[in-house]
């Protein structure tokens, strides 16, 4: 009785768009439905976003005869085909926003009382389409923005696979808020959009590119380079030098003043390093200032030494990697990347039924995981949880998800997955959110 309630308001905010009522609303809404149709617009939601094989990769022969099991219509692949249109992309767009809307209504952060009021990770993943036509998609590139105490998907942004991460870091500037915690990687930089986050109350932790250079001021007020390459050379892996604040940049829009902190990589990291600057070389990128930078990792940020120690700074900055998770779980379990050669209406109807999908099975990873630590102090592993939600969803094909009752029996059923088999493995050494967070639970280690 006691998860019932709890669920109840998750419940209610995703019924709120996925009900039978409301889906048909919002596709007479869009104009995908006119009039009387064989397709209606549930089974044309089941199939686009809740099946095992995404609308990307699987055969019109195929979705036809999902859709006779599923609602005993007989649809033929041209008339299918034919949905796959403007209408039926703009149809799906909005459903997956009114979900991304419903996050707010129904979250319930961590409770952690912190110097950050959200951590904000935006980081990118990008994938091909196959394509002979020049008028045909060649991919996509999506800009996500997470929020970790909520599990929230702040900002989902599409682009195209050769727009720079610059677009996406510009046009969320004005969405910052004071106490935000800005997490990027080196792709987003930008000592200008830095002084915007600062400006509206915000904080960013942040790497340097291998080309900046580094300079305080000496007794006399003269400018002196550093070179962290040459000062990390005494530190053994995993030591840090805290310069403080110094300047960025000797001229230009990248010139700002902040606190610049260097660490000696391990040996792991360096093989990593070297390997990912092969790939570059091979491509015939320049890697010379970055190779000279390979031993040591720097990072920039506006967080003083007294509110965050040196020794915390890098913890914190790794929780970035909880996106790389998320994308893991796009490609892996969802199979987003996964596309035959299509025309740009199906391929935003896979796109945006895909997301749809994620985009539930992560909302209802993250309540069950919350739970799962209020009710027993369990840390809960996002791939696991997800994996889960996914899978049950994909076992009924969607067509519990819009009756409150079924839905309910179905979260019942994915907790409980997520009680016996979805605990994070915690390794020796290896620290978890929950440990960089401060959050006590119950520990089970796995030997490495």
């Amino acid at each position: 009785m006691h998860f019932t309630k709890k669920m109840e308001p998750f419940i209610q905010a995703v019924h709120q768009v996925l009900s039978v009522s409301k889906v048909r609303q919002w596709a007479r809404d869009t104009g995908f439905v006119q009039r009387e149709n064989k397709l209606m617009p549930e089974d044309f939601l089941s199939i686009c976003a809740f099946l095992k094989q995404t609308v990307g990769a699987e055969g019109l022969s195929k979705l036809c005869a999902t859709i006779t099991r599923l609602s005993g219509t007989d649809i033929s692949k041209q008339a299918l085909h034919q949905r796959f249109n403007e209408k039926g992309v703009a149809f799906l767009k909005g459903i997956f926003l009114e979900l991304a809307e419903q996050q707010n209504l129904v979250a319930r952060p961590l409770s952690i009382d912190d110097l950050f009021s959200r951590i904000r990770i935006l980081d990118a993943t990008s994938f091909g389409v196959p394509t002979k036509d020049p008028s045909h998609p060649d991919g996509a590139k999506i800009q996500l923005e997470y929020e970790l105490y909520q599990g929230n998907f702040l900002h989902t942004l599409l682009y195209s696979q050769t727009d720079s991460d610059q677009y996406a870091a510009r046009e969320l500037a004005d969405t910052i808020e004071p106490g935000d915690l800005i997490l990027r990687d080196l792709g987003y930089f930008s000592g200008e959009h830095l002084k915007k986050i600062e400006s509206a109350g915000g904080f960013y932790i942040t790497r340097v590119p291998s080309n900046m250079t580094f300079w305080t001021w000496n007794e006399k007020g003269q400018k002196i380079q550093i070179k962290p390459e040459e000062d990390a050379k005494q530190l053994k892996a995993g030591e840090t030098i805290d310069y403080g604040c110094i300047q960025i940049g000797k001229k230009g829009k990248n010139t700002l003043q902040t606190r610049v902190v260097v660490q000696q990589l391990s040996e792991e990291q360096k093989k990593k390093r070297d390997g990912y600057l092969q790939r570059r070389r091979r491509k015939g990128g320049h890697t010379q200032s970055a190779t000279k930078k390979n031993q040591i990792q720097i990072l920039t940020t506006n967080i003083t030494q007294e509110e965050l120690d040196v020794q915390e700074l890098y913890p914190i900055y790794s929780l970035r990697w909880q996106v790389e998770i998320l994308f893991k779980t796009w490609k892996s379990l969802f199979a987003i990347d996964k596309v035959r050669t299509m025309n740009p209406e199906r391929f935003g109807c896979h796109l945006y039924g895909t997301l749809i999908h994620i985009l539930l099975s992560s909302m209802v990873a993250f309540q069950c995981r919350d739970y799962l630590y209020q009710k027993h102090q369990i840390e809960g592993s996002e791939y696991k949880c997800i994996d889960h939600a996914k899978s049950a969803i994909e076992e009924e094909k969607g067509q519990a998800l819009y009756h409150i009752a079924s839905f309910m029996v179905l979260l019942q059923n994915i907790y409980q997955n997520v009680y016996r088999h979805g605990r994070k493995d915690h390794r020796y050494q290896h620290k978890s959110p929950f440990d960089i967070l401060y959050l006590t639970y119950e520990q089970t280690f796995k030997a490495v």
